[in-house]
């Protein structure tokens, strides 16, 4: 009998077939999971500001603005458009507002700052984003395909409700969570939330499904609503 040394022709087609088909059935489940990334990333960011406000006490004595130096995640618009980013921060020198050169923390992913303003635009790219120097990963509309961030029953001490509609939420020493605090002329944790803070994230694509997170008064430790052991 001759000995076969290669393959025909027609064999090398019936593997390059069987590959295909292989392939095909592969293909949905390496789709990006939008949702999921989208959760993860954003309980990562929430519990990496309180690990930040755990290590970094912000009391103070001398300065009855002291509690607007606590530790921040905060969203906002991007300048002229319905894109959202956030950012992470502290505001040390009591002004008001973080300030990108000093305040802003680092992304640990990239070692960039998350930060970005309402006075641009949001980038249209990661490329673009990483050629102003910030982390790519703040600009969650592009990223995500999030459309809208919604705060509910972030309840205070001072008067039972949340005096500020900003989307920001911050933590003390403690990793105890606060609201309506960035600027605060009272020395004396009125900010602190009484009750479960929920953070809705909707996207735009209608088909995907919203998230919530939780982020309960005493340990500030977030969770998502669905699966709180996340």
């Amino acid at each position: 009998m001759k000995n076969r040394n290669a393959f025909t022709m027609i064999e090398l087609l019936l593997v390059v077939t069987l590959i295909a088909i292989i392939a095909s059935y592969s293909m949905p489940r390496l789709k990006r999971d939008t949702r999921s990334e989208a959760i993860n990333h954003m309980l990562s960011m929430i519990r990496y500001t309180q690990n930040l406000a755990l290590h970094d006490s912000k009391h103070s004595i001398s300065n009855t603005k002291w509690q607007r130096s606590f530790w921040r995640f905060q969203l906002y618009f991007c300048k002229s458009s319905k894109d959202m980013f956030y950012l992470i921060g502290t505001d040390n020198d009591l002004s008001g507002k973080v300030n990108y050169t000093s305040e802003a923390a680092v992304d640990p992913s990239n070692n960039k700052p998350l930060f970005w303003t309402t006075a641009k635009t949001c980038p249209k790219n990661s490329a673009d984003a990483l050629t102003n120097q910030v982390s790519p990963n703040i600009f969650i509309s592009q990223k995500y395909g999030i459309k809208k961030v919604t705060f509910n029953s972030c309840n205070i001490r001072k008067n039972g409700s949340a005096t500020s509609s900003a989307k920001h939420i911050g933590f003390d020493n403690f990793g105890r969570p606060l609201k309506s605090y960035t600027q605060s002329l009272y020395p004396n944790y009125w900010g602190h939330i009484v009750g479960n803070c929920t953070i809705k994230f909707e996207f735009k694509d209608s088909t995907i499904k919203a998230f919530t997170i939780v982020v309960p008064p005493e340990s500030g430790y977030a969770y998502l609503q669905e699966n709180p052991k996340l």
